[in-house]
């Protein structure tokens, strides 16, 4: 339990920065460069967070229950932030676009991500997850946004990914060197799931950029985002039967709780640091979620996957990487 307190006292502190009550810290680090990496790092922080969670609660329940109870909390803190920043004037395309970002990234993409770190575990899924999403935040920022590029930030990139790639030669959650899987689910499919997730979650921040520009009001978007996502999971549940079968509370099922807290806190700094930088310098740093993981993992999964080398030389490489990007712009 002191364990469980002790990540909850550092987000608690990371979503007090994000949200920018924690004056004297922020005041200092106000600048229009550090800002949305600061943010960034929070959301990296933040999802890291979660998909260990989503780990300690998947063994005795349903992906389905994962994501209703999860999308339920992210929804409801989503919603406290946005109470405090409604928008003065109200945008109908952006809303349109913030509800697309919420079903393609929190809806397609966290199923996709829950049900990874169930056959995989987050140490694997979460760096295969990270090494797509990058590339996509990083071309799309290009191509679609006309962003400045710069060498630095490539090769702060590729350190990242090759970080994220070194972490992947962990065993998955099987524990006998393959994947678990259920019936009739091929190991490349499992790998595939994480990779889904990545190019889910860059193509939601293309929307959620867009949807900024049109009404920039982090929180609120992130608030009409979650509760899209959770409206369609809800009625899919109401009204699919063999769906609604997999709604059951079984032991663990609190973990999803957290799992939510730390999900809308990481959704509410996205918004964010979409909101005050490009997308090619927010996208590598919250791609470095293995740090994190590394963590938190050697904190909250120690019986169920072991730190070793292979997590340090990973995690190294990913904070060269983002310190790179930070620098380089």
């Amino acid at each position: 339990m002191w364990r469980i307190c002790m990540v909850l006292l550092t987000v608690g502190l990371l979503a007090g920065g994000a949200s920018g009550r924690v004056a004297p810290i922020i005041d200092d680090y106000n600048t229009p460069r550090n800002m949305p990496i600061a943010f960034a790092a929070a959301a990296a922080f933040c999802f890291a967070a979660g998909g260990v969670f989503v780990k300690r609660g998947m063994d005795g329940n349903s992906l389905v229950t994962a994501l209703l109870i999860s999308l339920s909390v992210t929804a409801f803190v989503t919603a406290v932030f946005a109470a405090f920043d409604m928008p003065q004037e109200l945008s109908l395309l952006a809303v349109a676009l913030f509800a697309a970002s919420g079903v393609i990234g929190d809806g397609i993409g966290r199923a996709a991500f829950f049900g990874a770190v169930d056959r995989l575990g987050p140490s694997i899924s979460t760096p295969i997850q990270t090494a797509a999403y990058p590339a996509v935040a990083l071309i799309g920022g290009v191509l679609l946004f006309s962003e400045t590029l710069t060498v630095v930030r490539v090769l702060g990139a590729a350190a990242i990914v090759s970080g994220i790639w070194a972490l992947t030669g962990q065993n998955p959650a099987g524990g006998d060197g393959s994947p678990r899987t259920g019936a009739g689910f091929g190991w490349h499919w499992a790998y595939l799931l994480p990779v889904a997730a990545g190019v889910a979650f860059g193509i939601s921040d293309f929307l959620r950029k867009v949807g900024l520009d049109e009404t920039p009001n982090p929180a609120f978007g992130a608030t009409v985002a979650a509760a899209t996502v959770l409206a369609i999971w809800g009625a899919i549940a109401l009204s699919v039967p063999s769906v609604r079968s997999q709604v059951k509370l079984g032991p663990g099922w609190q973990w999803f709780i957290g799992t939510g807290v730390f999900v809308g806190f990481g959704v509410v700094s996205v918004f964010a640091a979409l909101d005050e930088g490009d997308i090619t310098l927010v996208g590598p740093v919250i791609a470095a979620q293995p740090i994190a993981v590394v963590g938190l993992s050697a904190l909250l999964l120690r019986e169920i996957e072991p730190l070793t080398w292979r997590h340090v030389a990973g995690a190294t490489l990913a904070v060269v990487g983002v310190i790179s990007i930070a620098l380089g712009g």
